[in-house]
Protein backbone atom coordinates (compact mmCIF):
# COMPACT_ATOMS: atom_id res chain seq x y z
CA UNK A 1 0.00 0.00 0.00
CA UNK A 2 1.23 2.92 -0.73
CA UNK A 3 0.71 5.97 1.89
CA UNK A 4 -0.14 9.53 0.74
CA UNK A 5 0.94 12.44 3.93
CA UNK A 6 0.09 15.73 3.25
CA UNK A 7 -2.62 18.43 3.30
CA UNK A 8 -6.35 18.00 2.55
CA UNK A 9 -8.34 20.96 2.28
CA UNK A 10 -11.37 22.66 0.66
CA UNK A 11 -10.97 24.36 -2.91
CA UNK A 12 -13.44 27.13 -3.45
CA UNK A 13 -13.64 27.14 -7.48
CA UNK A 14 -15.13 29.84 -9.02
CA UNK A 15 -18.62 30.26 -10.46
CA UNK A 16 -20.98 32.18 -11.98
CA UNK A 17 -24.61 32.20 -11.07
CA UNK A 18 -27.53 34.68 -12.00
CA UNK A 19 -26.92 36.11 -8.29
CA UNK A 20 -23.34 37.00 -9.39
CA UNK A 21 -19.70 35.39 -8.64
CA UNK A 22 -19.56 32.75 -6.31
CA UNK A 23 -17.38 29.54 -4.89
CA UNK A 24 -17.76 26.16 -4.57
CA UNK A 25 -16.64 23.96 -2.17
CA UNK A 26 -14.46 20.88 -3.33
CA UNK A 27 -12.18 18.38 -1.54
CA UNK A 28 -8.88 19.13 -2.54
CA UNK A 29 -5.19 19.59 -1.65
CA UNK A 30 -1.95 18.55 -3.16
CA UNK A 31 -1.61 15.15 -1.58
CA UNK A 32 -4.92 14.73 -1.21
CA UNK A 33 -5.97 14.83 -5.00
CA UNK A 34 -2.85 12.26 -5.45
CA UNK A 35 -4.42 9.73 -2.78
CA UNK A 36 -7.77 10.32 -4.83
CA UNK A 37 -6.48 9.69 -8.25
CA UNK A 38 -4.16 6.51 -7.14
CA UNK A 39 -7.59 5.33 -5.34
CA UNK A 40 -9.59 5.81 -8.30
CA UNK A 41 -6.26 4.23 -10.67
CA UNK A 42 -6.80 1.08 -8.60
CA UNK A 43 -3.60 1.33 -6.87
CA UNK A 44 -4.16 0.23 -2.97
CA UNK A 45 -3.63 3.75 -0.94
CA UNK A 46 -4.06 5.21 2.12
CA UNK A 47 -3.70 8.84 3.36
CA UNK A 48 -2.21 10.73 6.43
CA UNK A 49 -3.14 13.87 7.25
CA UNK A 50 -4.95 16.45 10.07
CA UNK A 51 -8.35 16.16 9.22
CA UNK A 52 -11.02 18.09 11.10
CA UNK A 53 -14.88 16.77 12.46
CA UNK A 54 -16.74 19.69 10.70
CA UNK A 55 -18.69 19.72 7.85
CA UNK A 56 -15.87 20.08 5.39
CA UNK A 57 -13.72 17.28 7.43
CA UNK A 58 -16.47 15.07 6.69
CA UNK A 59 -16.82 15.96 3.23
CA UNK A 60 -13.11 14.78 2.55
CA UNK A 61 -13.29 12.18 4.53
CA UNK A 62 -16.51 11.10 2.35
CA UNK A 63 -14.64 11.46 -0.58
CA UNK A 64 -11.49 9.15 0.43
CA UNK A 65 -14.18 6.83 1.23
CA UNK A 66 -15.76 6.98 -2.45
CA UNK A 67 -11.99 6.95 -4.47
CA UNK A 68 -11.45 3.53 -2.61
CA UNK A 69 -8.37 5.88 -0.24
CA UNK A 70 -7.91 4.15 3.30
CA UNK A 71 -8.43 7.12 6.26
CA UNK A 72 -5.41 7.39 8.62
CA UNK A 73 -6.11 10.87 9.46
CA UNK A 74 -5.92 12.30 12.84
CA UNK A 75 -9.00 13.98 13.91
CA UNK A 76 -9.22 17.34 15.80
CA UNK A 77 -12.14 19.91 16.44
CA UNK A 78 -10.14 22.41 14.14
CA UNK A 79 -11.08 24.28 11.09
CA UNK A 80 -10.70 22.95 7.66
CA UNK A 81 -7.78 24.78 5.41
CA UNK A 82 -9.91 26.76 2.61
CA UNK A 83 -8.30 27.80 -0.73
CA UNK A 84 -9.77 29.87 -2.67
CA UNK A 85 -9.23 29.25 -6.59
CA UNK A 86 -8.93 31.75 -9.01
CA UNK A 87 -8.05 31.45 -13.16
CA UNK A 88 -6.54 33.09 -15.44
CA UNK A 89 -6.48 31.79 -18.72
CA UNK A 90 -7.35 28.28 -16.90
CA UNK A 91 -4.21 28.16 -14.75
CA UNK A 92 -4.82 28.41 -11.03
CA UNK A 93 -3.87 30.76 -8.27
CA UNK A 94 -4.72 30.08 -4.66
CA UNK A 95 -5.50 32.17 -1.79
CA UNK A 96 -4.90 29.88 1.48
CA UNK A 97 -6.67 30.37 5.14
CA UNK A 98 -4.66 27.68 7.16
CA UNK A 99 -4.36 29.36 10.26
CA UNK A 100 -5.04 26.77 13.44
CA UNK A 101 -6.61 24.78 11.43
CA UNK A 102 -6.33 20.93 11.33
CA UNK A 103 -4.00 19.86 8.43
CA UNK A 104 -1.76 22.92 9.57
CA UNK A 105 -1.78 21.77 13.56
CA UNK A 106 -0.39 17.95 12.98
CA UNK A 107 2.11 17.02 15.28
CA UNK A 108 4.82 14.37 15.73
CA UNK A 109 2.30 12.52 17.82
CA UNK A 110 -0.18 12.32 15.39
CA UNK A 111 1.96 9.77 13.36
CA UNK A 112 -0.14 6.95 11.14
CA UNK A 113 -0.12 3.34 11.70
CA UNK A 114 2.56 2.08 9.04
CA UNK A 115 0.90 -1.30 8.84
CA UNK A 116 1.10 -2.99 5.12
CA UNK A 117 2.68 0.51 4.08
CA UNK A 118 5.38 -0.52 1.02
CA UNK A 119 5.63 3.25 0.30
CA UNK A 120 5.45 6.83 1.14
CA UNK A 121 4.26 9.93 -1.19
CA UNK A 122 4.70 13.52 0.61
CA UNK A 123 4.60 17.28 -0.64
CA UNK A 124 2.51 19.88 -0.93
CA UNK A 125 1.82 23.28 1.16
CA UNK A 126 2.48 21.08 4.08
CA UNK A 127 6.02 21.38 3.91
CA UNK A 128 6.25 24.63 4.00
CA UNK A 129 3.62 25.62 7.43
CA UNK A 130 4.55 24.39 11.07
CA UNK A 131 4.10 22.32 12.96
CA UNK A 132 2.74 20.08 10.43
CA UNK A 133 5.72 20.30 8.15
CA UNK A 134 8.08 19.10 11.17
CA UNK A 135 5.23 16.09 11.54
CA UNK A 136 6.00 15.27 7.96
CA UNK A 137 9.47 15.29 7.62
CA UNK A 138 9.60 13.21 10.56
CA UNK A 139 7.86 10.62 8.88
CA UNK A 140 9.88 10.66 5.73
CA UNK A 141 13.22 10.77 7.37
CA UNK A 142 12.16 7.87 9.64
CA UNK A 143 11.25 6.10 7.07
CA UNK A 144 13.95 6.23 4.66
CA UNK A 145 14.03 2.50 4.18
CA UNK A 146 10.92 2.69 2.42
CA UNK A 147 10.35 3.52 -1.34
CA UNK A 148 9.56 7.63 -1.29
CA UNK A 149 8.34 9.99 -3.57
CA UNK A 150 8.39 13.88 -2.79
CA UNK A 151 6.35 16.60 -4.50
CA UNK A 152 7.07 19.60 -2.97
CA UNK A 153 4.53 21.98 -5.28
CA UNK A 154 6.15 25.33 -4.40
CA UNK A 155 3.85 27.82 -3.43
CA UNK A 156 6.51 30.61 -3.27
CA UNK A 157 3.80 33.12 -1.70
CA UNK A 158 2.98 30.62 0.90
CA UNK A 159 6.35 30.44 2.31
CA UNK A 160 6.57 32.44 5.08
CA UNK A 161 10.37 31.18 6.25
CA UNK A 162 12.28 30.46 2.86
CA UNK A 163 15.62 29.84 4.53
CA UNK A 164 13.68 26.80 6.68
CA UNK A 165 12.29 25.94 3.58
CA UNK A 166 14.97 25.22 1.73
CA UNK A 167 16.62 23.53 4.49
CA UNK A 168 13.60 20.85 4.71
CA UNK A 169 13.87 20.43 1.48
CA UNK A 170 17.36 20.06 1.31
CA UNK A 171 16.63 17.08 3.77
CA UNK A 172 14.03 15.73 1.83
CA UNK A 173 15.89 15.54 -1.31
CA UNK A 174 18.37 13.58 0.56
CA UNK A 175 15.82 10.51 1.50
CA UNK A 176 13.51 10.58 -1.59
CA UNK A 177 13.82 8.31 -4.65
CA UNK A 178 11.76 10.02 -6.79
CA UNK A 179 11.60 14.27 -7.01
CA UNK A 180 8.51 15.36 -8.97
CA UNK A 181 9.70 19.11 -9.86
CA UNK A 182 7.60 21.58 -12.61
CA UNK A 183 9.85 23.32 -14.75
CA UNK A 184 9.00 26.43 -12.51
CA UNK A 185 10.27 24.69 -9.38
CA UNK A 186 13.44 24.06 -10.70
CA UNK A 187 13.52 27.41 -11.24
CA UNK A 188 12.76 29.03 -8.45
CA UNK A 189 15.39 25.97 -6.43
CA UNK A 190 17.90 26.98 -8.60
CA UNK A 191 18.60 23.55 -9.40
CA UNK A 192 19.69 21.44 -12.49
CA UNK A 193 18.52 17.84 -12.45
CA UNK A 194 22.17 16.56 -11.90
CA UNK A 195 22.05 18.98 -8.57
CA UNK A 196 18.71 16.41 -7.76
CA UNK A 197 20.14 13.47 -8.85
CA UNK A 198 23.47 14.06 -6.66
CA UNK A 199 21.24 14.61 -4.04
CA UNK A 200 20.87 10.76 -4.03
CA UNK A 201 16.98 10.41 -6.21
CA UNK A 202 16.90 7.58 -8.57
CA UNK A 203 14.59 9.41 -10.55
CA UNK A 204 13.44 13.12 -11.47
CA UNK A 205 10.25 13.94 -12.72
CA UNK A 206 10.27 17.47 -14.46
CA UNK A 207 6.61 18.87 -15.88
CA UNK A 208 6.74 21.16 -18.65
CA UNK A 209 2.86 22.04 -19.00
CA UNK A 210 2.32 21.84 -22.78
CA UNK A 211 5.65 19.96 -23.67
CA UNK A 212 5.24 17.00 -21.68
CA UNK A 213 7.51 15.33 -19.09
CA UNK A 214 10.59 14.01 -18.81
CA UNK A 215 11.98 11.67 -16.52
CA UNK A 216 15.66 11.86 -15.81
CA UNK A 217 18.13 9.31 -14.46
CA UNK A 218 21.70 8.77 -14.11
CA UNK A 219 21.75 6.83 -17.43
CA UNK A 220 19.86 9.76 -19.54
CA UNK A 221 16.47 10.96 -19.79
CA UNK A 222 12.77 9.43 -21.20
CA UNK A 223 10.38 12.16 -22.32
CA UNK A 224 6.66 11.75 -23.05
CA UNK A 225 4.35 14.59 -24.95
CA UNK A 226 1.80 16.08 -23.14
CA UNK A 227 -1.72 14.68 -24.57
CA UNK A 228 -3.63 17.11 -26.44
CA UNK A 229 -6.83 18.77 -24.64
CA UNK A 230 -8.76 21.01 -24.25
CA UNK A 231 -7.59 22.77 -20.76
CA UNK A 232 -10.98 23.66 -18.82
CA UNK A 233 -8.55 24.56 -15.81
CA UNK A 234 -4.89 23.21 -14.43
CA UNK A 235 -6.73 22.35 -10.74
CA UNK A 236 -5.05 19.02 -9.59
CA UNK A 237 -2.86 18.63 -12.93
CA UNK A 238 0.73 17.54 -11.40
CA UNK A 239 -1.20 15.58 -8.37
CA UNK A 240 -2.77 13.60 -10.91
CA UNK A 241 0.14 12.93 -12.76
CA UNK A 242 1.88 12.26 -9.65
CA UNK A 243 -0.81 9.14 -9.44
CA UNK A 244 -0.55 7.78 -12.89
CA UNK A 245 3.03 7.83 -12.13
CA UNK A 246 3.11 6.18 -9.24
CA UNK A 247 0.79 3.84 -10.19
CA UNK A 248 2.56 2.74 -13.35
CA UNK A 249 5.65 1.57 -11.27
CA UNK A 250 2.97 -0.24 -8.71
CA UNK A 251 1.80 -2.13 -11.61
CA UNK A 252 4.88 -3.08 -12.92
CA UNK A 253 6.41 -4.03 -9.66
CA UNK A 254 8.88 -1.69 -9.39
CA UNK A 255 8.57 0.35 -6.56
CA UNK A 256 10.43 -2.44 -4.07
CA UNK A 257 13.21 -1.68 -6.41
CA UNK A 258 13.76 1.91 -5.67
CA UNK A 259 16.13 2.65 -2.97
CA UNK A 260 18.60 0.63 -5.28
CA UNK A 261 18.13 2.27 -8.67
CA UNK A 262 15.94 3.48 -10.89
CA UNK A 263 13.26 1.45 -12.94
CA UNK A 264 14.24 0.78 -16.13
CA UNK A 265 13.55 2.91 -19.11
CA UNK A 266 10.49 1.11 -20.74
CA UNK A 267 9.10 0.97 -17.00
CA UNK A 268 9.37 4.64 -16.73
CA UNK A 269 8.01 5.41 -19.81
CA UNK A 270 4.93 3.40 -19.17
CA UNK A 271 4.84 5.14 -15.90
CA UNK A 272 5.10 8.90 -17.57
CA UNK A 273 2.39 7.97 -20.25
CA UNK A 274 -0.20 6.64 -17.61
CA UNK A 275 0.58 9.49 -15.47
CA UNK A 276 0.25 12.10 -18.54
CA UNK A 277 -2.86 10.46 -19.89
CA UNK A 278 -4.84 10.64 -16.36
CA UNK A 279 -3.69 14.12 -16.26
CA UNK A 280 -5.01 15.05 -19.46
CA UNK A 281 -8.31 13.82 -18.09
CA UNK A 282 -8.02 16.24 -15.25
CA UNK A 283 -6.89 19.13 -17.20
CA UNK A 284 -10.01 18.72 -19.38
CA UNK A 285 -12.48 19.00 -16.59
CA UNK A 286 -13.12 21.74 -14.06
CA UNK A 287 -11.26 20.97 -10.28
CA UNK A 288 -9.18 18.11 -9.65
CA UNK A 289 -11.72 15.27 -10.86
CA UNK A 290 -8.81 12.43 -11.66
CA UNK A 291 -9.92 9.67 -14.00
CA UNK A 292 -10.73 6.13 -13.11
CA UNK A 293 -8.83 3.21 -14.39
CA UNK A 294 -12.46 2.24 -16.21
CA UNK A 295 -12.30 5.59 -17.92
CA UNK A 296 -9.01 5.51 -19.68
CA UNK A 297 -9.62 1.93 -20.28
CA UNK A 298 -12.60 2.98 -22.31
CA UNK A 299 -10.50 5.87 -24.35
CA UNK A 300 -7.78 3.33 -24.93
CA UNK A 301 -10.93 0.86 -26.15
CA UNK A 302 -11.99 3.39 -28.28
CA UNK A 303 -9.09 4.70 -29.66
CA UNK A 304 -8.08 1.18 -31.03
CA UNK A 305 -11.40 1.12 -33.39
Amino acid sequence: MILCAGEALIDMLPRETPDGDAFLPVPGGAVFNTAIALGRLGAPVALHTGLSRDLFGRKLAQAMADSDVENRAALSDRPTTLAFVTLTDGHAQYAFYDEGTAGRMLGLADAPSMKGIEALFIGGISLATEPCARAYEGLAIGHQHLPMMIDPNIRPNFIAHEAAFRARLERLLHAADIVKLSDEDMAWLKMTPEDVLDHGAKVLCVTEGAKGVVAVTRRGTVRVKAQKVTVVDTVGAGDTFNAGFLAGLHRAGALAGLPEAAPADDILRDALDLGSRAAAVTVSRAGANPPWARELEAADAAGGD
